[in-house]
């Protein structure tokens, strides 16, 4: 049986002009539009509500690999 990844994410990327747009009530994450994956550098976050980057991390080159819930914690 597959374990569930969980959300370790200790400080949270949004979109500066979805942030000064925010409606009353909402979270920035209810109110994200967000696209994430590979590029030919590294990995970006692009926001789908503004059309604009949120950032793109150059991995300078770098392999990378993913985290599981099944590693071994050190």
């Amino acid at each position: 049986m597959k374990t569930k990844v969980k959300n370790h994410i200790g400080a949270f990327m949004h979109c500066a002009n979805c942030l000064e747009k925010l409606p009353k009530g909402q979270s920035p994450r209810e109110w994200g539009r967000y696209e994430a994956g590979w590029t030919k550098k590294g990995f970006q976050i692009w926001c789908t509500r503004c059309e604009n980057n949120v950032v793109h991390i150059d991995l300078l080159g770098q392999k990378v690999d993913y985290a599981s819930e099944n590693e071994k914690k050190h």
